[in-house]
């Protein structure tokens, strides 16, 4: 089976047509199917609403899933055997769900550059490695933006991405079809899921807010106690020293009177 049978599969029979190309039938399929698309439902749907929220678990999922493909494909064009492909696959899964959970940078580039080249692969249906290659580029694109702009690209790409693979899943465990009830699920989804990303990013910025005040009021509360001490301290000196000189003064005084 070449590159352009395998899209073909995928993109135009869909789910069914790929288990069936590899021999999986009957009531097995149709359990799987269930099983996969709740599945990608629930995941999708997740991934809506907590993209930025839990962006560190997500680029940890991305990572080990993109860097095990990777590891397998370079395997394969390198002509490993069977274990070899699998520990190659095992070893890069690792290296970059660790590196995504732990870099935060990191995880948000591989997060935002998966989740857009995913949705474009989605929407553009690629039948050769020239347009995938398109996709992957847009993906690329958006991951180094998000470097600089994190907070307003991870909630597009992570709802966007999040409301294709939700609408589609739900899409196909439904008993109606027609492609505006696609699109309307994938749009729901797309808005709600940006919608709740921004609530859950603004209480975060609002609690961050408060923290920080306390911390300023905590600081000047500091300082103005020192300020009073200093102060105190500065007028108990000064008391002392009028007091010295009032001793000495009387002392001069006793001392003519004597005289």
């Amino acid at each position: 089976m070449n590159v352009n049978e395998l899209f073909d599969i995928m993109w135009n029979s869909g789910l069914t047509g790929l288990m069936q190309e590899t021999g999986i039938q009957g009531d097995a399929l149709a359990q799987i199917e269930v099983i996969v698309l709740g599945t990608a439902a629930v995941t999708g749907i997740l991934l809506c609403l907590l993209g930025l929220k839990i962006v560190r678990v997500w680029a940890a999922l991305t990572g080990l899933a993109s860097g095990f493909t990777a590891g397998v494909t370079a395997g394969t064009m390198l002509g490993l055997n069977e274990m070899g492909i699998l520990i190659a696959g095992a070893v890069s899964g690792i290296i970059l769900a660790v590196l995504g959970a732990v870099l935060y940078r990191v995880g948000v580039f591989l997060l935002v550059f998966i989740s857009v080249s995913c949705f474009c692969i989605y929407v553009i249906n690629p039948q050769d490695w020239i347009l995938a290659a398109v996709c992957l580029a847009i993906g690329l694109l958006a991951g180094i933006l998000a470097i600089w702009f994190t907070v307003i690209l991870t909630i597009l790409s992570t709802s966007i991405s999040g409301a294709a693979l939700a609408g589609s899943a739900v899409y196909y465990l439904l008993p109606m079809t027609g492609e505006l009830i696609l699109i309307a699920l994938c749009a729901v989804f797309c808005i709600i899921g940006i919608f709740v990303q921004l609530l859950l990013e603004s209480r975060k910025q609002k609690k961050k807010n408060l923290r920080k005040a306390a911390e300023i009021r905590e600081e000047r509360s500091t300082a103005n106690e020192v300020e009073k001490a200093r102060a105190m301290m500065e007028n108990l000196n000064q008391i002392s020293d009028e007091d010295d000189l009032t001793i000495i003064e009387s002392t001069d005084d006793e001392s003519e009177e004597n005289e």
